[in-house]
């Protein structure tokens, strides 16, 4: 009696084989073990777990993925966020700065220059937001000094409102943006009030409650005052924060489409599916 020859264990290579051939070349299981010389119950077997593993495979292939198009989508919604922070300009970045996809972003395509005009515009956005206060409060006593009712008034009194101020404000800002002042986009809304009085709104800005016969007064004083105001010294250095501002917005927007339309971000973050 021959001795028993075993043999060497199958190699993960040639259990591929067996399964291409099996699969691909309609070979049977007795047919590759009496070519290769295996026994039939080895054939079947490693054929049957490499199918298993090739099914694994394909398995964590789709689950990667799914991961990744979810991790892009995650990035590309964060862009879009972002992008929408800026057109809006609805202020600071330090909510923004402190979502995840922040640093997931910026691990990604660190060096984009998306992040040094992050910073300008925060910067200049800062600078606008200062000189819009400070422009206020410089506003107050010369509405107070040119004031024909008392100013601010108490709520529900007669006399003046500080929604006066905001009014002047906003009209500095559209004026110094070249889009137009609000007596282009708006006028008096007048509300008749208790005991002949009338209450005043030019827009949305609140004016106050005056006497019905001092309407055409309070007007010409608004008119002038939204007049002047566009004559400040500070006019023009706003035109040009905001002439900046609007160049650096317009530059983010373009890198932020980018990355919107693009869909896939190139390079990868802590949070990129192993």
């Amino acid at each position: 009696m021959k001795p028993r020859i075993k043999k060497p264990a199958v190699r993960p290579e040639l259990r591929r084989d067996w399964l291409r051939r099996h699969e691909e070349e309609g070979q049977s299981p007795p047919e590759i073990a009496e070519k290769d010389k295996y026994d039939v119950r080895t054939v079947r077997k490693q054929i049957e777990i490499e199918r298993q593993e090739r099914e694994r495979r394909e398995a964590r292939s789709i689950v990667l993925r799914q991961a990744l198009e979810k991790h892009y989508a995650d990035l590309v919604i964060f862009a879009q966020k972002l992008d929408s922070h800026i057109t809006g300009e609805t202020g600071s970045l330090s909510i923004l700065k402190n979502d995840p996809m922040w640093s997931a972003l910026r691990e990604h395509i660190s060096r984009s220059a998306l992040w040094k005009n992050l910073d300008r515009w925060e910067t200049l956005w800062e600078e606008a937001r200062q000189a819009d206060s400070e422009l206020k409060r410089q506003l107050e006593p010369v509405v107070r000094s040119r004031a024909p009712l008392p100013f601010p008034a108490l709520h529900g009194e007669i006399g003046l409102s500080p929604g006066i101020v905001d009014l002047l404000a906003a009209h500095f800002i559209f004026t110094a943006k070249g889009e137009g002042g609000l007596d282009k986009r708006t006028d008096f809304r007048l509300e008749a009030a208790e005991r002949g009085t009338t209450s005043m709104a030019y827009g949305p800005y609140n004016i106050g409650r005056v006497d019905s016969e001092r309407i055409s007064e309070v007007k010409t004083l608004v008119l002038e005052l939204m007049n002047e105001v566009t004559t400040r010294e500070e006019h023009g250095e706003m035109m040009h924060l905001l002439t900046r501002l609007e160049r650096v917005k317009h530059d983010l927007h373009d890198e932020l489409l980018i990355i919107i339309l693009r869909r896939v971000v190139p390079g990868r973050c802590r949070y990129c599916p192993l």
